[in-house]
């Protein structure tokens, strides 16, 4: 189908529920489009339970025995998602392993069930937010309406990458609209607020609509420019307008083709893939401890959390090799703080839970991370710059430096060009 084909078709299906018709609107009735408190039609709503137990529990499902292999280019990471989907073998359940190749092709090494697979599920979770998969505002985004994209089975395939990020790892995407988390809970159509409207001009002529005094006037705008043919796309230039408050009727029917109608198909087949390893249904049953994992920011970053997320690993007190952990550990203190800080910094906290982890965000599994220290020469002497084994979540830091100024600059280097997992 082509987008118009697709919004003629699902326009019907939207403002024609089944036993209506569009003389619906001609009347005050009492059938209203439902508000966004409409939860699940199927599955009901259970006392709060944290996301991080649910999620734990779910992850009881993942298959040790059996393996799923992601060879990712990062420059390519749809491309090399998609392969491992779509293999034969390929369940959500079985044991993650990804390796990263270079863009030469060599590979990196980073071969394992820790660490790269968290990197994969960040920077798959970053490209699904930037991506034509999705449209509005930068964190309230919804799924778009793209004929492309639907072919492709893309909508499908970004769910069940969701769902296994969330299930394997506990990274939430945290960039949904509400209304469009919502809408994930429940068939029934749902009230989009005209602020929702992403697309400026419409927006702007729907509030020009609502603004006018009378219905003369408003039966005109709507025959005029560009908003007639949304209007006409929508189904909604059908409406009758006898009153003011036809007018309301017909904006906010067209704000929720716009924003949910279109994306009907591309919803359906998102939801089909958030199945997998039950995360759709756990998020309909426990809608409230989900929605801050797929609506709001995640957790700020500080350095007190972070000198808490970091625990050292030192030598006996009094050794010379624990005086000098105990110096680097002080400027590794002021290293975070001076990063929290410095509004012009070239370098965020979530790029050094990044270059140790995998994470840019703290996720809902726990990983503590062990500090350890480069004492130990390698073959081209003491390093000057941070390393990391991000499978085991330990960074080691450097002991060589006679400055706390070398220091700070070694490790931000180190932190922001170090290709991979921490291998600076």
């Amino acid at each position: 189908m082509t987008p118009v084909q697709l919004d003629n078709y699902y326009t019907s299906i939207l403002l024609e529920p089944p036993g209506t018709s569009r003389d619906h609107y001609s009347s005050d009735s009492e059938d209203e489009i439902s508000t966004s408190e409409t939860h699940s039609d199927h599955v009901p709503c259970s006392p709060m339970k944290p996301a991080c137990k649910v999620l734990n529990e779910l992850s009881a499902q993942i298959d040790a025995g059996s393996l799923t292999k992601f060879n990712i280019a990062r420059n390519f990471m749809w491309e090399g998602a998609k392969r491992a989907v779509s293999r034969k073998a390929f369940s959500p359940a079985n044991r993650v392993s990804v390796k990263f190749t270079d863009d030469s092709g060599t590979s990196e090494g980073a071969i394992d069930w820790g660490g790269p697979m968290r990197e994969f599920f960040t920077l798959i979770l970053q490209y699904i937010h930037g991506s034509r998969l999705l449209c509005g505002p930068e964190n309230s985004r919804f799924l778009s309406c793209n004929a492309k994209c639907l072919e492709d089975n893309d909508y499908f395939v970004a769910g069940i990458l969701i769902a296994m990020s969330l299930v394997h790892t506990g990274l939430a995407p945290h960039f949904l609209s509400p209304v469009m988390f919502q809408a994930l809970l429940s068939d029934q159509p749902l009230a989009v607020p005209l602020q929702d409207v992403y697309d400026h001009e419409l927006k702007s002529s729907l509030e020009s609509l609502l603004d006018l005094d009378t219905v003369e006037q408003a039966k005109r705008c709507t025959v005029e420019g560009n908003l007639s043919t949304v209007l006409d796309l929508a189904g909604t230039l059908a409406i009758p307008i006898k009153t003011l408050d036809d007018v309301k009727k017909m904006v906010a029917a067209t704000s929720q083709w716009f924003v949910l109608g279109r994306c009907k198909p591309a919803l359906e087949s998102f939801r089909d893939g958030l199945s997998a390893l039950g995360v759709l249904e756990a998020v309909k049953k426990y809608p409230d401890s989900f929605r801050p994992l797929f609506c709001e920011s995640p957790e700020k970053l500080t350095a007190e959390k972070m000198e808490k997320l970091f625990r050292p690993k030192t030598s006996p007190v009094g050794s010379s090799r624990g005086l000098t952990e105990s110096l680097v550990l002080s400027r590794w203190s002021d290293y975070l703080q001076d990063t929290e800080d410095e509004e012009d910094s070239d370098i965020t906290l979530s790029d050094i839970l990044f270059f140790t982890t995998g994470c840019k965000v703290i996720p809902q599994y726990a990983i503590p991370v062990t500090v350890e220290f480069l004492h130990e020469p390698s073959t081209e002497g003491l390093s000057r710059f941070p390393t990391a084994n991000t499978c085991s979540n330990i960074l080691r830091l450097p002991v060589i430096h006679r400055d706390y100024e070398s220091f700070k600059a070694d490790l931000t280097f180190g932190f922001l060009n170090a290709r991979g997992f921490g291998t600076a």
